[in-house]
């Protein structure tokens, strides 16, 4: 590695550069890794911005290998990993080529990214929206790479988007107040809204721009303001001063907490909370997000580059426009055709439902229920403004969209979209490799989601059980769990023919027939009515695209459903389902042959929402037809099958068959494949097949933004990213104990060092952090149980009588006419569904049942009387003593006389012959027997997650302290170190000394005594002369607390002057001040007075107190602090 310094004149500042130059060896390898590592903590790269670039010889993740079986990440990828993670590098955004080098090899050619441009925090602060470009290699193995700091982009007048920050501002409520009544339009309701929101514009620009603009420029100049004033005020101190202190804190604190708003809006990060200052963090997501985004040039379809600003925003939207705009040919379809397959029919109670009028408190609801921090429209509103200025707007706005829903006429600005270009592919270069998002207006979102919840409602009993995506009641992991017995033994010799086809449909939602959707409404009997709504949301939006941050072109689309529409996903499903019974015709006139095993259940695809897959017998005429209904469908919904990215997987075949399904030109397929993100694998998962879900989480781990995040922001991101992407696989699949303890492993090394390679610094073990608040945890769940709860639903599916194909399979394939509580595992099931039968000791407490006809329910093994299931109590010997067969359902043991059971001849049975007496006896014309999900207690028609995981979970006696440190409002970071502090596990000297470290046990503040937690926080001078302060602002002389549950008791008290509010916000204040002064004395050699630290300390109760003065509890909180002073 040779490094240098380079200042070049247009800059002022100086930055470095290291040219790498890798050795093939792996163990020479690591010598570069230690010295980037080494170096990155060099003196002569502190504070400087750097890049380091050149040939790693080594790719960093499976996908830099162009091999497509490479999904592994090896030992190489983790070291290199893990010296970019010490060295706080990061991937520069780079434009050109995926990989970068190729092995030469005519026959067997292999390409890798092995060249890269790493950069660290402080280069992307600098030229945030600089990129590597990796050209042509030449005469070379190698594509040779270069920077580009400062691309040349051209300011352009940005479209108006309303930022959330100014909601912070109280005068912006009075603003809108002012001019929103003294407009004056004339014309419908959807006409004077549109104005009034137009000529709002303007004068919240003057707004914004007077008191933010530069928002970040202002935080620091605020902040050396302050720090001028408080020099002023320790050098000459005078009420003049102090009084200018005040204000420039308070000036200070306000525009903090706008830049933290402004750069949450701009990064899209919604799981963090408030109360804490994540601004690094927003900020470096927010730096990321624009740089990846970031159209720099393109190539358009000759092969010519544009790198202009208005030459990207044209090829874009001639592109686009072509797609969702191009001229419609004549339908080619027959309506009657369409007519033929389609069943369903709108009931009356269901028109009457659908066309009946939206009530102003369902809009209103809907307009609060929008998701926070969106992209806005073109109009540049976000939902946050709407309901922020309800009181002001809200009345004319419910107007306006009631009168769309009574004129049945939606205004064209409605619904203007802006397309937000999302790259596919890293290195997009080229208009069809980013995917069109729509961004509509908030007013159209809501009348949109409206319309959403009506046709939700009735599409279960409209769409037929292929389908899983979008519908209430039905989940993704059915066509998965499904999918994987139907393929179980592909693998296998000597096994019956049979052929799955993986279909991809080219541009599905962007290229759906608009007539095509409205005459399946029309079939399906919707009332004309809500068919007039929904074809008026349909046909009638016009197009820009963004490009950049800037809005171009103007088109109206003739074809294509939005990504981004709420009604989008529900209508494109009413499209599959005419595919889903024009496939199922073709098999029920034995056109096409069924895939083995599925005949006798009609299986003969699965669909999520465009994600199909095709069963079928292998046979050459089968994939003939399948090819003639899909070309046939393409041409009535314009849904057209993409051969190139079509699989097909086959089994069972000789030589001669496969060459004759080769001839249709489909990709033939191996498994193991990932099938809606998961492994296609009917065996126990091995390292290699979850791995995918290891290394997405290690991503997450290993972000440079994460870097930046407390205690309290690492905990938040556990309980919801990796949260999330953890339930997403385990709600399928049980997975093995390896994988949940590597999992866990992770996340507790995350949250106390934020390092996953960090082996040390554990301070509460993770069983612990896994209990609920109340019981002195975090919250956070253990994975396996968590995973056990997730995948009882399983079972539930089996009793619920949800019409599942997967509930249809296991009956026939695995049950065989059994008891689920009585079958045996065989060698051939899947380890699925071994996985579920391992859970049925679990399960069994929880599905009773309730006894009607008595044919579904069994005698033995289910719980349909108070006793539980019979086999259990009465024993094996049950059926010979009450002389009712094992198998018997509960009907076959009575008959219209009574009950058909032997005399009792113990108390178990006397017991049951009279619980017998006191229900009626089944009948033939009785109601089907029923199950219920019974916790607690509590019958439950449902499956519920939560309620199950409070039966199964660890329990722990609950702690008098959890409202003292989780009480409502308080501050993230305040109430983590406050529960740390509680269960008395701060690394104080007096602990490290305990663990064998050689260091002076004495207290960090006044060096005398030992330094434990009580002593350090309640009972050194420093603390007791800051403790005397802040109580003296409450009301109290002195110190009234000497122990750790003194403080405990004392911040419950509900004092007069003194409510237990303000008292535990001012002792986690006063905590945490105290322990961050210990660690800059000890660590800084840095000492701050006590006067000083109260200072700081009374700003940051004031700041608390302030962020939440609209909450009831706090409303009277700043009165008290200051009645004393």
């Amino acid at each position: 590695m040779i490094s240098c310094e380079i200042k070049l004149p247009s800059y002022q500042s100086a930055f470095v550069v290291s040219f790498v130059y890798a050795s093939n060896c792996e163990v020479e390898r690591r010598n570069l890794w230690e010295e980037l590592s080494n170096f990155s903590l060099d003196q002569r790269v502190a504070g400087k911005a750097w890049t380091v670039l050149g040939d790693f010889n080594q790719v960093l993740n499976p996908e830099d290998h162009s091999s497509v079986g490479r999904l592994r990440i090896d030992r190489g990828m983790r070291e290199f990993r893990s010296c970019i993670l010490n060295a706080s590098l990061v991937d520069l955004t780079y434009r050109g080529s995926t990989f970068t080098w190729w092995n030469m090899n005519a026959t067997n050619p292999g390409a890798k990214k092995l060249d890269r441009v790493l950069v660290n925090a402080i280069w992307l602060d600098t030229w945030p929206m600089s990129f590597a470009l990796f050209g042509e290699p030449d005469f070379s193995d190698h594509s040779p790479s270069c920077i580009t700091l400062n691309p040349d982009i051209q300011r352009q007048r940005k479209p108006f988007k309303f930022l959330n920050l100014l909601l912070l501002n109280q005068d912006f409520i009075h603003l809108i107040q002012s001019l929103w009544y003294t407009f004056n339009f004339t014309g419908t309701a959807m006409y004077r809204v549109s104005k009034k929101l137009k000529a709002l514009k303007s004068p919240i620009r003057s707004f914004s721009k007077e008191n933010y603009s530069n928002i970040e420029k202002r935080v620091k100049d605020a902040h050396a303001l302050l720090l001028a004033k408080q020099q002023q005020l320790l050098t000459l101190p005078s009420i003049r001063i102090a009084s200018e202190k005040r204000e420039a804190n308070r000036k200070w604190q306000i525009l903090v907490k706008a830049e933290e708003a402004f750069l949450r809006q701009k990064s899209g990060i919604n799981w963090l909370s408030n109360g804490d200052c994540n601004s690094a963090f927003f900020h470096r997501m927010a730096a990321t997000r624009q740089s990846q985004k970031h159209i720099h040039f393109l190539f358009d379809d000759a092969g010519n580059r544009v790198d202009t600003q208005q030459g990207i925003i044209d090829l874009c939207a001639t592109y686009f426009e072509n797609l969702l705009g191009s001229d419609q040919s004549p339908p080619m379809f027959i309506p009657e055709d369409i007519n033929c397959l389609l069943s369903f029919r709108c009931s009356p109670a269901q028109s009457e439902k659908l066309e009946s009028m939206f009530t102003i408190e369902e809009i209103r609801a809907v307009f609060f229920s929008l998701p926070r921090n969106k992209a806005a429209g073109p109009d540049g509103y976000s939902a946050e403004f709407f309901r922020s200025c309800w009181s002001v707007v809200g009345p004319e706005v419910v107007s306006a969209v009631h009168e769309f829903f009574i004129s049945g006429t939606l205004l064209t600005q409605w619904n203007a979209t802006s397309l937000a270009l999302i790259p596919k592919v890293t290195n997009a270069s080229s208009a069809n490799q980013f995917r069109p998002i729509s961004c509509c207006n908030t007013l159209y979102k809501v009348i949109s989601k409206l319309l959403a919840g009506r046709l939700q409602e009735f599409l279960p009993s409209a769409i037929s059980h292929t389908q899983s995506a979008f519908i209430k009641g039905r989940l993704l992991v059915e066509n998965v769990l499904l999918a994987t017995e139907i393929v179980k033994g592909y693998n296998r010799k000597n096994i019956e023919p049979r052929a799955m086809l993986k279909v991809d449909l080219r541009k599905a939602f962007d290229t759906v027939r608009w007539d095509f959707i409205l005459v399946i409404l029309k079939i399906m009997e919707l009332p004309d009515r809500f068919i007039n709504w929904i074809s008026l949301c349909l046909t009638s939006p016009t197009f820009s695209v963004s490009v950049n941050g800037n809005l171009g072109g103007f088109f109206k689309s003739t074809r294509g459903i939005r990504q981004g529409d709420a009604l989008s996903p529900y209508l494109f499903v009413m499209v599959m389902e005419v595919f889903s019974k024009l496939l199922e015709t073709h098999y029920t006139l034995a056109h096409i042959g069924y895939h083995p095993h599925t005949a006798n259940l009609n299986i003969s695809h699965l669909m999520f929402a465009d994600d199909l897959m095709i069963f079928f017998d292998g046979n050459n005429n089968s994939l003939h037809q399948i090819n003639e209904a899909l070309d046939l469908f393409g041409s009535w919904s314009g849904l057209q099958m993409n051969p190139q990215k079509t699989e097909l997987f086959t089994a069972g075949l000789n030589q001669q068959q496969t060459q004759q399904l080769s001839s249709f030109g489909f990709q033939i397929g191996s498994l193991p494949i990932r099938y809606l993100g998961f492994p296609l694998m009917h065996r126990k998962l091995k390292i290699s097949e979850y791995s995918p879900l290891l290394d997405k989480l290690e991503g997450q781990f290993k972000s440079w933004a994460v870097k930046t995040l407390s205690y309290a922001g690492r905990l938040q991101l556990l309980s919801s990213v990796i949260s999330g992407i953890v339930n997403f696989w385990i709600s399928a699949f049980i997975l093995p104990k390896g994988c949940i303890d590597k999992i866990e492993s992770m996340c507790s090394r995350f949250l106390w060092t934020g390092d996953i390679e960090n082996f040390h610094s554990t301070k509460v073990a993770w069983t612990s952090v896994c209990l609920p608040k109340e019981e002195g945890g975090l919250g956070l769940r253990r994975f396996a149980v968590w995973n056990n709860t997730l995948c009882l639903r399983m079972i539930w599916l089996l009793f619920s009588q949800g019409g599942s194909l997967w509930v249809a399979w296991h009956r026939q394939h695995s049950l065989n006419g059994l008891s689920f509580w009585a079958v045996e595992e065989k060698q051939s099931d899947s380890w699925n569904w071994k996985s579920l039968m391992r859970l049925r000791h679990l399960a069994e407490r929880f599905i009773s049942c309730s006894v009607g006809n008595g044919d579904l329910a069994s005698f033995w093994y289910d719980s349909w009387t108070p006793f539980g299931p019979l086999i259990n109590y009465f024993g094996l010997e049950g059926p010979r003593v009450l002389r009712v067969p094992v198998n018997a359902m509960v009907s076959e043991a009575c008959n219209q006389s009574g009950w058909i059971i032997a005399a009792p001849r113990s108390a178990a049975s006397l017991s049951l012959h009279i619980h017998l007496t006191t229900i009626p006896l089944p009948s033939a014309s009785d109601f089907e027997d029923s199950f219920t999900w019974t916790v607690d207690g509590t019958d439950l028609s449902y499956f519920s997650s939560a309620k199950t995981w409070e039966c199964l979970r660890p329990r722990a006696p609950t702690v008098n302290w959890f409202s003292t440190v989780w009480y409502k409002g308080a501050t993230p970071r305040h109430a983590f170190f406050m529960w740390l502090s509680t269960l008395d596990r701060l690394p104080t000297r007096s602990r490290l000394v305990s663990w064998g470290m050689q260091i002076p046990p004495t207290c960090c503040l006044c060096s005398v005594f030992e330094e434990t937690r009580d002593h350090l926080l309640l009972c050194c001078e420093v603390s007791v002369t800051l403790w005397r302060l802040v109580l003296r602002r409450l009301g109290f002389n002195d110190v009234i607390f000497t122990t750790w549950n003194g403080l405990l008791t004392w911040t419950r008290i509900n004092g007069t002057n003194s409510p237990s509010t303000i008292r535990k916000i001012t002792a986690h204040a006063t905590l945490y001040q105290l322990w961050h002064e210990r660690n800059n004395r000890l660590h800084n050699q840095q000492t701050t007075p006590t006067p000083i630290l109260f200072k700081l300390l009374d700003r940051q109760i004031r700041n608390t107190i302030s962020s939440k003065r609209k909450r009831r509890k706090f409303r009277d909180l700043m009165g008290i602090w200051f009645q004393w002073e």
